[in-house]
């Protein structure tokens, strides 16, 4: 069994650069592919960055013809949910406990929940099974890649269960 510090020394470091890494991809993804009235530009524009976006679109918008839809839709839902299950994993060092487990699980519940709706016109916009795919995906990735590390302890049970 590994120790509790590996896991703060290497784990911790990629669990921080892969939430960084993917947060980052998925916003540079819409900065530069998408269209400029998502709220994301409005943000922009608050921190001064506004004309440095302008500036990187201008060379980007002309591949956008290249990029396929999927990448340009539903990967940066999947790289942001990515993102926040690996920095979860890091705020709780592993552990996954009956007190925390909402944690994990609320923000794709959130996500798959709201494209589900849409499925069934319940909310508005438009059910696409690509952004399931890549909720799930982005979701379920993090705990396939770092199994070897993650805790789950609960209370009910007497024994603490390493996947």
């Amino acid at each position: 069994m590994k120790s509790i510090n590996n896991f703060f020394s290497k784990q911790s470091i990629i669990l921080l650069l892969g939430s960084g890494v993917s947060l980052l991809a998925g916003t540079l993804i819409y900065v530069l592919f998408r269209t400029t009235s998502l709220r994301i530009f409005s943000w922009s524009e608050l921190v001064g960055i506004r004309e440095l976006l302008n500036k990187s679109r201008e060379y980007s918008v002309s591949y956008i013809k290249y990029v396929p839809d999927w990448i340009l839709f539903s990967l940066p839902d999947g790289l942001w949910i990515f993102s926040y299950i690996c920095f979860t994993l890091y705020i709780w060092k592993g552990f996954i406990t009956v007190n925390n487990i909402v944690w994990f699980i609320i923000v794709p519940f959130i996500a798959i929940g709201s494209e589900i709706l849409q499925l069934f016109q319940l909310l508005p916009g438009t059910f696409d099974i690509t952004d399931l795919l890549f909720y799930l995906i982005g979701f379920s990735l993090p705990f396939i890649i770092f199994k070897k590390s993650i805790k789950y302890k609960f209370k009910n049970q007497n024994y603490e269960q390493t996947f």
